[in-house]
This record gives C-alpha cells, sequence and structure tokens, in this order.
C-alpha cells in the first residue's frame, strides 16, 4: 500500500506556518491549542512528525536559531512547495466529518456503569464545555490576524489585542465553536434531567 503522504494535521501545520509566517514546534503547539482547537488537536509528538515529514518532502525549511540560556530553536518556514499543497489540498473535497468524544462513547456505553458513574460523566461535560463556551467568547475580539506583531521573543501571540483587519475566515470558525458549545451543553443538560426524572435507562428505555 502507497504511504500517504499527507493528512489533515499535515495541512494544519501548514495553514498556521502560512498565515504567521516562520515558526518553532513550540509555537505551533501552542497555535494548535489556542487557535485550532475548536476543529482539531495536535500532541507535541504529532507535530513534530509531521514537521519532519514536510521537510523530507521539501515543504518546510528549518533553520537553528541560537540562544544563550536555552538549546538551539528550530524555526520552520513554509516553501513555495509547500503553499503549492496547502492551495491543491483546498480544492479537494473534505473527508467525511467524524466526531470522537469520549464523554459520547462512554454514554452510549452507559449500561456497563451505574447511573450516578453516567450522571457524573455528564455533570463533569456540562463544567468543562461551559469553560470552552467561556473561552471561545472571550477569544472573539482578539481574532488571529496575518502577520501580527510579535512577542520580543520573537514568538507569535494569537491575541494579541483587538484589530480591525481581523480574517473573516477566523470569525466564522470562532462562532460555530461557540454555537457548537451551545448546541452541546444543551443536550448534555437535557440528558442530564432525562437520568435524573427517569432513572436507569434498563428500566426505563431509551428517550424518544
Amino acid at each position: 500500500m502507497e504511504r500517504q503522504e499527507a493528512y489533515p494535521i499535515t495541512y494544519g501545520v501548514l495553514g498556521l506556518l502560512a498565515f504567521w509566517g516562520p515558526l518553532s514546534g513550540y509555537d505551533l503547539k501552542r497555535l494548535f491549542d489556542h487557535v485550532l482547537a475548536p476543529m482539531w488537536g495536535a500532541v507535541h509528538s504529532q507535530i513534530y512528525n509531521e514537521l519532519r515529514r514536510m521537510k523530507e518532502l521539501g515543504w518546510v525549511t528549518m533553520e537553528r536559531e541560537e540562544q544563550e540560556t536555552r538549546p538551539d530553536r528550530k524555526v520552520y518556514q513554509i516553501t513555495p512547495t509547500g503553499l503549492e499543497a496547502l492551495v491543491a489540498w483546498q480544492e479537494r473535497p473534505p473527508g467525511v466529518f467524524q466526531l470522537r468524544d469520549e464523554l459520547l462513547l462512554k454514554v452510549l456505553f452507559g449500561s456497563f456503569a451505574s447511573p450516578e458513574a453516567v450522571k457524573k460523566n455528564l455533570q463533569a461535560g456540562i463544567v468543562q464545555h461551559e469553560k470552552r463556551l467561556l473561552q471561545y467568547r472571550q477569544e472573539m475580539p482578539y481574532l488571529p490576524v496575518r502577520g501580527m506583531a510579535r512577542q520580543p521573543s520573537g514568538r507569535p501571540n494569537p491575541y494579541a489585542g483587538e484589530n480591525s483587519e481581523e480574517d473573516i475566515y477566523f470569525r466564522l470558525i470562532g462562532r460555530f465553536a461557540i454555537e457548537f458549545e451551545k448546541m452541546y451543553l444543551k443536550w448534555l443538560s437535557e440528558t442530564l434531567e432525562y437520568l435524573e426524572e427517569s432513572g436507569p435507562l434498563e428500566e426505563n428505555g431509551p428517550p424518544e
């Protein structure tokens, strides 16, 4: 089987490099956490694996920046070939949507847990999603701007301040993130209310 050259996470990394310019692996992880969190998560090892792969493909270049008190900083920059790959990816239809959520998986197999355990998981989910909704709402006035000023360290700050030249596509995804969290919280609250009123599902049957 032929090895796939790139995955959605690959283009997430490419997109961040194209949007902000040269970045280190640490910078990319931070931007994944603050900017791409509503649609795609990544751990450090995944990001560094993609950077190595893209370097082999000629999609990025890497330079070392010397630091006095820390190890050298590896900074990656998108190449013209990498930008072409990013543009070509946009021309292809997206893959089928797939939601991966441990809480939903726990609820699906709730018959193997005590009713109290299921309720506890739902309550924890409400707390988590209330925090995410608050975070997304707070970040909306500080949407990323291409080429925005960096911190004195040279690292990008995705929420440095208000700017009228915000990217419209980041605003669209920001609105999606907020509406998704509101929808999820509504479902969590209704599901918890149902369980509290109806008791264990195996005795009362599933909700209509």
